[in-house]
């Protein structure tokens, strides 16, 4: 039996939902849970649609606000949460596993350790130091400043690397950082994200039937855009034969260089409420995923599920969910040469980019779901753990 913790959303829902429904789920620790507390779930955006039975979910909504009105101290708050869900598994006899969070779990993995349980990290992105290497490269690249980065933070990972029996990985990309800074490769699990129901090729009246380009995400230094904003400009298209979406936040220091590029056929959509993604993805011919570190983009399932092909960077974890040349390019990071020709190509040969949408939703039907990486996640705690 398995207790997980998390103090934001993440993937940690999923996971969760995938366990219950493999019977070995005994708790999810969180923060906010919009089904588990109704009344601030009126105020909030957030519609968590997992099937998880709220009587294994346990959340400190004190530290749900906390995180969201005073996101600076995110380490303290992790903090107060990792010894939160520690005093909660003295109460916990019925548990043989934990899983928690990187960054957020250390004191809690201890204590079940201290109690002869397994103890296995999700990791979502690179190895830390990897990450902050190659961000800082970035940063000092676009901005000529070092990247924001908590030392607590990172001391803290390094001990819960060090500290746990398996760390979960969702990518190849973030195995190799791991390896690549002395992780020994038996200690790594790696299990590929999936996707839910809600995305598939939906059948939908496009608003015209120009070529359209989606960015799906964030828009951040991170994300690699300076190099997708290169790349649309260098195009040898007229503007009035092609469109291009971005969906998602935009960090301040982005927005300067959306600013300098932006062209009068880009449109910039923000947020977008998870499930009405499914309308904008279908509306669209390629997307492209230029991340410069990321340990598996979850929009990239989600898009290859709506039948639109992607064009992502190996940093983005797309060589997990995307055959090279059949339902999408994989790429080097910044390189805004090549993703210029990539589009044109697709651009041009409209029956290769049909070919590939037709590809994109096979494949999304056969590997990319959720119940799949659950399956993946019950089969090694049963052989490691259970």
């Amino acid at each position: 039996m398995v207790i997980v913790s998390c103090s934001t959303k993440f993937h940690a829902f999923d996971l969760s939902e995938q366990l219950a429904q493999n019977g070995i789920l005994t708790g999810l620790y969180t923060t906010f849970h919009s089904q588990k507390n109704n009344i601030i779930g009126r105020f909030h955006h957030r519609k968590d649609q997992e099937m998880i039975p709220l009587d294994k979910i346990h959340t400190c909504v004190l530290l749900a606000i906390c995180l969201r009105k005073f996101p600076n101290n995110e380490y303290k708050w992790n903090d107060i949460f990792d010894h939160y869900v520690k005093w909660s598994l003295t109460n916990q006899k019925n548990y043989k596993v934990f899983i928690g969070w990187s960054g957020m779990s250390l004191n809690a993995l201890l204590y079940a350790k201290s109690k002869n349980k397994i103890t296995i990290i999700e990791r979502g992105s690179s190895h830390i130091l990897y990450q902050k290497e190659i961000l800082q490269e970035e940063y000092s690249r676009q901005l000529g400043q070092d990247v924001n980065f908590d030392s607590r933070v990172i001391e803290k990972e390094l001990k819960e690397y060090e500290a746990a029996d398996f760390i979960s990985i969702p990518s190849l990309f973030v195995k190799r950082s791991f390896i690549e800074y002395g992780v020994p490769e038996s200690k790594l699990f790696y299990n590929p994200y999936g996707t839910s129901s809600s995305f598939y090729p939906k059948t939908i009246n496009r608003e015209n039937d120009k070529f359209r380009i989606l960015y799906l995400g964030s828009l951040n230094i991170r994300k690699g855009l300076i190099y997708l904003f290169e790349a649309l400009n260098q195009l040898e298209l007229k503007e009035k034969d092609y469109e291009v979406w971005f969906i998602g936040g935009m960090d301040s220091n982005i927005k300067p260089f959306y600013d300098k590029y932006s062209k009068s056929n880009w449109k910039y959509l923000g947020f977008i409420e998870h499930y009405e993604l499914v309308n904008y993805i279908t509306q669209c011919d390629i997307a492209i995923q230029p991340s410069i570190e990321e340990g598996l983009s979850r929009v990239i399932p989600q898009i290859l599920s709506c039948g639109v092909p992607v064009i992502a960077t190996y940093n983005s974890g797309g060589e997990e969910v995307i055959t090279d040349d059949k339902t999408g390019f994989l790429i080097p990071i910044r390189n805004s040469d090549i993703i210029r020709r990539k589009i044109e190509h697709l651009y041009y040969d409209r029956n290769k980019l049909n070919s590939m949408k037709m590809d994109a939703s096979k494949s999304a039907n056969q590997d990319l779901s959720w119940d799949k990486y659950g399956k993946r996640y019950a089969n090694f705690l049963q052989k490691n753990t259970l």
